[in-house]
């Protein structure tokens, strides 16, 4: 089953600065669970180009304008290398390019050339093998493989270029959310933003936000493209017209209730402290109020009592408590309260799945549990798109990430004792690990899987775990391919789960797990196969999922809140 492809570009007004990096991670992940690979082309961070040029010119400016190139690109080479990083500390599969392994080759001035070729079977076949691939914009190299640059901001000619030759939509990621008929942040009235908007009349307004000569490759090719930031619901269409506006308001932030500040409680807080403008933290459950209070967050926003779910004013409800209750009366009280809701308990929805499953589908779609299987990899996203579609007849996956870090262990010599305590100080389970090792959390993630493909629970389940390995180990050789399996499949009218420890053969896509990945596999009716995997347990990648239904929620929200009809202009250029 092939997926489609998509080119996002961000530039250095969304990167500024390391700490910007999990914003293109949410970004990434956004598309990725919509079912969409992604090739992030990225700028250097802020300010690192102008320094570097700086350097260049203290010894010699362009007297070698290749050895300059190679210097003043190399700042997209380090912020592209850290995306790389922080992707996989997400949990997204991906591999970081870089110009001269991607063969992207440019010709004429070598500080401001024009690309013109790519290694295209590459980039494919890597596309192929991870759900991102991260490639550093504005340097190329030459027909004698010499550094050349593609003219300041040349990260977006580098994101139309390779979107051209893939074939694929582009999207230009800024600080705004469109092109205006003016600077947004000039003052005076506030100006419109474009809907859409001729590649004429975005040479005339975009000013330096997108590079002029890309617009102008992208009109003599015909080629359309969207600008807008990370995390909107609103863009500008830049291609033939013709060109409209709208009058333009920024939502605002949405108002959070977070219940629970453990390993991924804490995580969501980290990641929405830094995001003011997008998200506002209404209040923080947790079990001891001074403590957090002790340790620097503000008092006035802390808890101890979960109903201010429903006592707060708030939008959506993040729920990282942990637990069947309270947490299944507390979401569902909310629910009532017509409150949107963001969970990871795949036990308290597993368990009332018929009293939860009413507010996870249409119309309303107000429970998001995305978190609660797979981690990063989006398993019950991608079977939700598929159950309004595609007939499914098999899912079968490793889906606990604790069980697999600790066969991989045990296979690499570990005693079960030294590799759990590693799992626990790893953040992927809790001293209490019953739930993991007996198959349980496991069967509660197929639960789901089953409520959302099928929209309802097995008929019958059968269970067992990895918990025998803690008395009777066999030889590591043994465990080696040995995975804690769980399948559910459909048998006429029956569905049919299963959870069990299963020796694999090695050219299984489910033997190529390792530590904390999960993987899955989902039999389509017409015999093909979608196979997802990425890592399943630890603060980040549960956070990436929960972040991801946020942003959903978010772009709900502005979605709702949409003004007037766009009005055509008379004359688009």
């Amino acid at each position: 089953m092939r997926e489609e492809a998509i080119v996002l570009k961000f530039g250095s007004s969304v990167l500024r600065s390391p700490a910007d990096l999990p914003v293109a991670v949410d970004e990434i992940y956004r598309h990725v669970r919509e079912g969409r690979k992604v090739v992030a082309v990225v700028s250097a961070f802020a300010g690192v180009t102008d320094r570097l040029i700086e350097r260049a010119q203290a010894v010699g400016g362009c007297a070698d304008p290749h050895a300059y190139a190679a210097l003043v690109g190399s700042g997209e080479l380090e912020s592209a290398a850290m995306l790389a990083l922080s992707l996989a500390q997400h949990g997204v599969p991906s591999r970081l390019l870089p110009p001269e392994q991607l063969g992207l080759c440019a010709h004429g001035d070598p500080v401001d050339a024009e690309p013109h070729d790519v290694d295209l079977g590459l980039l494919r076949a890597t596309l192929a093998e991870a759900q991102a691939v991260v490639v550093p914009g504005f340097l190329a190299h030459d027909e004698a493989n010499r550094a050349v640059l593609l003219g300041r901001g040349g990260s977006d000619y580098t994101a139309l270029f390779l979107a051209r030759r893939l074939g694929v939509d582009c999207i230009l990621l800024k600080d705004v959310d469109g092109l205006y008929e003016r600077d947004p942040a000039a003052s005076g009235p506030t100006p419109r933003r474009f809907t859409q908007v001729t590649w004429d009349e975005a040479l005339r307004v975009a000013g330096r936000l997108v590079q002029p000569k890309t617009i102008r490759f992208a009109q003599l090719h015909r080629q359309s493209f969207r600008v807008t930031r990370p995390g909107a619901a609103r863009l500008t269409l830049v291609g033939p017209g013709p060109s409209a506006l709208e009058h333009a308001t920024r939502p605002p932030p949405v108002r959070v209730v977070l219940l629970g500040l453990g390993t991924v409680g804490r995580g969501v807080y980290e990641r929405l402290s830094v995001l003011p403008r997008q998200f506002e933290i209404a209040r923080v459950v947790v079990r001891d109020v001074g403590k957090h209070a002790a340790a620097g967050m503000p008092r006035e926003v802390l808890s101890s009592n979960p109903w201010d779910a429903v006592n707060v004013a708030a939008d959506v409800v993040v729920e990282a408590l942990g637990g069947e209750m309270p947490a299944a009366e507390v979401l569902l009280a909310a629910l009532l309260a017509g409150r949107q809701v963001v969970t990871a308990n795949k036990a308290a929805l597993a368990s009332h799945w018929d009293t939860f499953a009413r507010f996870a589908g249409p119309p309303s779609r107000a429970l998001r549990f995305s978190a609660a299987a797979g981690g990063a990899v989006p398993v019950l996203e991608r079977l939700r798109a598929l159950a309004a579609g595609t007939a499914t007849v098999a899912v079968r996956g490793v889906l606990n990430g604790t069980c697999n870090y600790l066969l991989d262990r045990l296979a690499q010599g570990a005693e079960w004792r030294e590799a759990h305590a590693e799992a626990q100080a790893l953040g992927f389970t809790e001293p209490d690990s019953s739930a993991d090792v007996s198959g349980l959390d496991a069967e509660f993630k197929l639960r789901l899987c089953a409520g959302v493909l099928f929209g309802r629970m097995p008929d019958a389940i059968v269970r067992s775990g990895i918990g025998h390995l803690a008395q009777e180990r066999p030889p590591s050789e043994d465990i080696g391919l040995l995975r804690l399996v769980a399948s559910l499949t459909r048998d006429g009218d029956r569905l049919l789960a299963q959870v069990c420890t299963e020796s694999l053969e090695p050219s299984d896509f489910l033997a190529g797990a390792r530590g904390e990945d999960n993987r899955v596999e989902i039999k389509l009716a017409d015999g093909g196969i979608l196979r997802l995997g990425g890592k399943g347990a630890g603060r980040w990648p549960t956070t990436a999922a929960l972040l991801g239904d946020l942003w959903e929620v978010a772009r709900e929200l502005e979605r709702a809140d949409a003004g007037p009809r766009p009005v055509p202009l008379a004359a688009s250029g």
